[in-house]
């Protein structure tokens, strides 16, 4: 492969490679759960919004480029996209005149969401843009023709360099899960609890609006009642001594929103957050608990029976006991350690081979 920094640049028209055709899904509320990728103009999970089942207008093939065309921050984003999907009318697909492989389109989807900050609520991408959008591509020695071959090393070698140290992590976290012999589950009892009779539940202690936080990147986690990302809004710098940071391995409760989460470090977060403690707390069992904890929030509504810390507090959990009643932190540990192990074998099993791993 040739050396990146030797490589020559070329602007072409994306509309020389790729056929533009809009999203066709434009009834959000009359769409049923199904196995069918639904790609929306999100900025993040590749777009994915749900899986739905089929219905009477088209589906896209694999092996495309999806666009945002419109949205907010989401607009000029582009994915590679492997799977038969589903497309809403805020997407377009970008269809490849050449026969270009997942990594050539990878490189060059990437090349697009480059120039995402052209694109807006304002100034939306349309048919008569899409005509007019240039890219930057790496040409061939003679600077004539897209350097198809560099595009597929390159990206398969960046490829190589995520999956070593990750798969070298998985392998590590197995070997400790066979260490620790997760595989020794039983069959077990099972009992109500009052919910703040056995955990700390209480308000955010920094609850910062976001238009006050300070600006600046930083590695401090923003949490916020959004369902994506953990909770994490973005990354930001220390606060002033006017807002505490809430301390991590503690689980976060979005009431209104119904979402749950397990926070491992120290963060701030916006308001109506409450925060969940124990001192038996770890990030095994508290992935165990966030399933019983969704089930238990669901019952509150917008209605008269909404959701309050008050309520959430007096409300039952249903959680395993152990011999002498207790609520079993090293059950529930123990079990989502052996589910990671048997998720990590598969992926493994999928990725192996692509770095060579006997």
């Amino acid at each position: 492969m040739r050396e990146f920094d030797k490589i020559l640049w070329r602007d072409f028209y994306l509309s020389d490679f790729f056929n533009f055709e809009k999203g066709n899904q434009n009834n959000m509320a009359s769409l049923t759960m199904g196995d069918i990728p639904l790609v929306s103009a999100r900025k993040v999970d590749n777009g994915f919004k749900d899986f739905v089942a089929p219905n009477n207008k088209k589906l896209f093939d694999g092996g495309i480029i999806t666009l945002n065309v419109d949205g907010d921050g989401g607009a000029g984003i582009a994915y590679y996209q492997p799977h038969k999907m589903a497309l809403d009318s805020h997407v377009a697909a970008l269809i490849p005149k050449l026969n270009l492989n997942k990594y050539q389109l990878i490189f060059i989807a990437v090349c697009i969401t480059k120039q995402r900050n052209r694109f807006g609520h304002g100034y939306p991408i349309n048919s008569n843009r899409i005509r007019s959008f240039k890219m930057m591509l790496p040409v061939t020695e003679n600077g004539k023709m897209p350097d198809w071959q560099f595009m597929n090393d390159f990206q398969r070698a960046n490829e190589q360099k995520i999956l070593k140290p990750t798969i070298d992590r998985l392998f590590k976290r197995l070997i400790i899960n066979e260490i620790l012999d997760c595989s020794k589950l039983l069959v077990k009892q099972w009992n109500h609890f009052v919910f703040g009779d056995v955990f700390t539940i209480q308000s955010t202690q920094s609850g910062i609006d976001k238009i006050k936080l300070v600006p600046g990147e930083g590695n401090n986690p923003y949490i916020t009642r959004t369902d994506a990302n953990n909770g994490i809004d973005s990354f930001v710098i220390e606060q002033s001594s006017k807002y505490s940071i809430d301390e991590g391995n503690v689980i976060t409760i979005g009431l209104d929103t119904q979402t749950v989460f397990y926070q491992s470090k120290s963060f701030y977060t916006g308001q109506n957050i409450q925060v969940i403690k124990h001192p038996n707390l770890d990030k095994f069992n508290a992935l165990f608990l966030i399933v019983a904890i969704k089930q238990l929030v669901k019952k509150f509504s917008w209605g008269s029976y909404g959701a309050t810390l008050t309520r959430l507090r007096k409300s039952r959990i249903y959680l395993p006991v152990n011999e002498q009643g207790e609520i079993d932190f090293e059950f529930m540990s123990n079990l989502m350690q052996k589910v990671e192990q048997n998720i990590l074998i598969s992926i493994l099993q999928i990725y192996k081979a692509k770095i060579n791993i006997p």
